[in-house]
């Protein structure tokens, strides 16, 4: 549905003027353009898809006609690509080109080439990049000692500062078994890493008991793989006798609205559990079948980090009267993206294009989820390297709230 609202109003919109029915005339007109002055005679652009074709024209003829060194055209259309996403000062919208599209669909199906890290923007004061979330278990990131919480200052020699976090992320990855090159602010001090990529396929969803009667699924990002691994995980539990379940969503950026939807249907009756609003004000909803698990007593892990997708499980959850939420506030990120090829090209782009709202008609977007039981994390917990479960005062609260649970 969000792809169908999308591409109507693409055909309408800029990108495709710019990029598609100017595509011919920039062709025809830039290219091969022999104008000895670098001077095209145009009459005066009334709309903006007339003065973006002018302005790109002007570039173009004097690069043609004055510019020392060869042009690389797909690396500037690429570049120009960019910058008109860029310019929505919207770090979620992006540009990718037709190879970026390819290792972002694959990571969506939870594997791809790289370091293995969950990033986020990040909320330094005076800073804005990229935050490490989580180094992903048995990673390179993991085993060369990337942490969560660690700010990535440069990649490959290239300053992320500014940067958005599709950008950044994309540096992270390459070709299996290549080098990357980190600068990481911890602290206030510069750290340097060498890292390998390596083929990383991620296990999105982990889980063991806790106590003899209660589960405990950590789920990572919601990917296409997570609801199967969320409900292989699930079964494996309750045949070891699980009766009641805490679902951990801390440090988990978010991932794709259907994934999110889908396990919230595993444990709620008929009803809403997100509906999303776009620029239009047009509403789509997401709704909760018959048949879900409406007894199995629950408790949500959330915190500062816990973003988007997360955000709608734990607001539905909490909405609904289904679970209740232990941690911390929530980051806040209330808006969707929908993420599509360009019409007859094999690049693509990530837009924002609606905002959602809980079953309590709220959007969180920059306020965040709080949640019913608040528990910050404590010292003891962050300063250990390899703190236990009985370190984990906000999960030992949850496991008081479900002892306490009939």
């Amino acid at each position: 549905m969000e792809k169908k609202l999308f591409l109507k109003g693409l055909i309408c919109g800029v990108l495709l003027t710019v990029f598609l029915a100017g595509g011919l005339y920039f062709a025809k007109q830039l290219l091969f353009s022999n104008d000895p002055d670098g001077v095209v005679e145009v009459e005066k652009p009334n709309s903006f898809e007339e003065k973006a074709l002018k302005q790109i024209e002007t570039l173009r003829t004097s690069i043609k006609n004055s510019f020392l060194y060869e042009v690389d055209d797909d690396a500037m259309l690429a570049e120009i690509s960019r910058g008109v996403m860029k310019s929505l000062g919207d770090p979620y919208s992006v540009y990718y080109t037709a190879e970026e599209y390819d290792e972002m669909m694959n990571q969506s199906n939870g594997m791809y080439y790289g370091i293995g890290v969950s990033v986020t923007p990040s909320n330094e004061k005076d800073y804005t990049g990229c935050k490490v979330v989580r180094a992903f278990s048995g990673s390179p990131a993991e085993e060369a000692g990337i942490q969560t919480g660690d700010i990535v200052k440069s990649i490959g020699g290239t300053d992320v500062t500014g940067m958005n976090l599709a950008d950044a992320a994309a540096l992270m990855r390459g070709q299996l078994d290549s080098y990357v090159d980190l600068v990481i602010l911890r602290d206030g001090e510069e750290l340097n890493f060498r890292i390998q990529r390596r083929k990383i396929e991620i296990d999105t969803a982990t889980g063991r008991m806790v106590t003899d009667t209660i589960g405990y699924i950590y789920v990572a990002e919601f990917d296409s793989v997570t609801s199967s691994q969320f409900d292989r995980i699930f079964d494996e539990l309750r045949s070891k006798g699980m009766e009641k379940l805490i679902v951990d969503l801390r440090e988990n950026p978010g991932g794709l609205v259907r994934t999110a939807t889908d396990m919230c249907d595993k444990f709620l009756d008929e009803g809403m559990i997100v509906y999303t609003k776009d620029k239009q004000g047009r509403v789509n909803e997401y709704r909760s079948k018959t048949g879900g698990d409406e007894t199995l007593p629950m408790v949500v892990l959330v915190n500062g980090n816990s973003a988007s997708a997360s955000e709608i499980f734990a607001g539905a959850m909490q909405a609904r009267g289904r679970a209740k939420l232990v941690g911390t506030t929530t980051y806040g990120k209330g808006i969707v993206q929908g993420v599509f090829n360009l019409p007859g090209q094999k690049d693509g782009i990530k837009l924002t294009i609606s905002s959602y709202f809980t079953p309590a008609d709220v959007c969180i977007h920059g306020v965040g989820i709080k949640p019913d039981i608040e528990v910050e994390l404590s010292d003891d917990y962050k300063n250990k390297k390899n703190p236990t479960d009985e370190d984990d005062n906000q999960l030992q609260r949850a496991i008081q709230e479900l002892m306490n649970t009939p």
